[in-house]
Formats: structure tokens, C-alpha cells, sequence
């Protein structure tokens, strides 16, 4: 009897609805939602183009916007509070106030998926942008401004975020992978000599 007369009340049911939009992880909404995710209530747009995958935490105040690319999380990934990131831009088009420009009237190449790799933390207060790849093992420094890809087992910190250092020696970083990845996931020294070596 006391729940059917709250589920008619328009305030209680208006409060369901706020929470359920901004605050809860209905997996159907989402693109993926893997096993053992932890999402303190962030604000996500346009859920189904975001995947996250096994093992991620992301901190409280997070605003995640994903209209028209996918924002990918794969997994083992931890990102503290205030996490932004964006998918797409804001097109400048001659004639129209960027007030008139939507979604649906911009041009094209607005818009990039944005990837998060495995066994990365980001700090408090990052913002990613579109295109962005955030390679395997990566630390990104509080307050970081990511514009551009980070290389994999890269600290990278600043506005715009730079690579600062590589966090281990080559060795340190094949005894990592063989650790926690199967044989034909992980690096060999000869990709991680090319990708790293102008980081030294």
C-alpha cells in the first residue's frame, strides 16, 4: 500500500527520474559494462557509445559526453575525481553563430573516439579530448589537459599534457607484461624500443 502511494507521488517519482538519469549505470543503457566497474555517480550523455570493461573505477563529479564517437575504457583502469572527457568538438561555421550549430547541423570530423588502455591511472581533475589514445600503463597527472595520444608506460602531465618520463626500464616493462598479459598481448622489446625511444 506505502509503495504504490509513493510511486503515484510526482515529487518521489520525479526524484526516481533524476537519479535515474544523471546518477545510476543501467547496463542496457550502456555501449558495455564489464564485471567489477565501480562508478561513483558521474554524469554520462549518450551511455551507448560508452564502453567500459573489467576492473574500472571512476572517481565521483566525472562528466563524460560521447554523442556521436565512443569513449573505451579496456580495463584494469583506475581515474580519480573529477574526470572530463569529450568525444567531439564545437564546429566554427561561417554564417551561424556557434550558438545555432547542434549536433545534427555540424560538419563532419568533429568527432573521434577517445581510448583509454589497460592498467592506466588518471589523476584528479584531467580532461581528455577527442582522438585521444591513453596507451597501456600510462599515469596522467592531476589537473592534465590530454590533446594529443600518450605512448604506453608514460607519465604525462600539463596543459597541454606532455610526456614528462617513462616510468620503467624496458626490462622493468617486459617483466610487467609478462606478468599480466598472455604472450601475444604483450609488447616485445623490439615495439617498445620504436615507441619509447624519443621519451628517453
Amino acid at each position: 500500500m506505502l509503495i504504490e502511494r509513493a510511486k503515484e507521488n510526482r515529487f518521489v517519482r520525479g526524484c526516481w527520474r533524476l537519479w535515474s538519469s544523471y546518477f545510476s549505470a543501467h547496463r542496457p543503457e550502456f555501449g558495455y559494462i564489464g564485471k567489477n566497474v565501480k562508478i561513483t555517480p558521474p554524469y554520462f550523455f549518450h551511455k551507448k557509445n560508452l564502453f567500459i570493461y573489467d576492473n574500472v573505477g571512476i572517481g565521483p563529479n566525472s562528466f563524460i559526453s560521447t554523442p556521436n564517437a565512443k569513449v573505451i575504457f579496456k580495463g584494469h583502469t583506475a581515474v580519480a575525481e573529477g574526470l572530463t572527457i569529450h568525444s567531439g568538438n564545437h564546429a566554427r561555421v561561417i554564417g551561424k553563430f556557434v550558438s545555432d550549430i547542434t549536433e545534427k547541423n555540424k560538419p563532419l570530423g568533429y568527432d573521434d573516439d577517445v581510448v583509454i588502455e589497460e592498467d592506466v591511472w588518471i589523476g584528479s581533475n584531467v580532461t581528455i579530448l577527442m582522438g585521444v589514445t591513453i596507451g597501456r600503463g600510462c599515469t596522467i597527472a592531476a589537473g592534465a589537459v590530454v590533446t594529443k595520444s600518450i605512448p604506453p608506460y608514460c607519465i604525462a602531465a600539463g596543459i597541454p599534457a606532455k610526456v614528462i618520463k617513462v616510468i620503467w626500464s624496458i626490462d622493468e616493462i617486459l617483466y610487467h607484461e609478462k606478468e599480466l598479459y598472455s604472450e601475444d598481448e604483450r609488447y616485445t622489446r623490439e615495439d617498445l624500443e620504436k615507441i619509447l625511444k624519443q621519451y628517453k
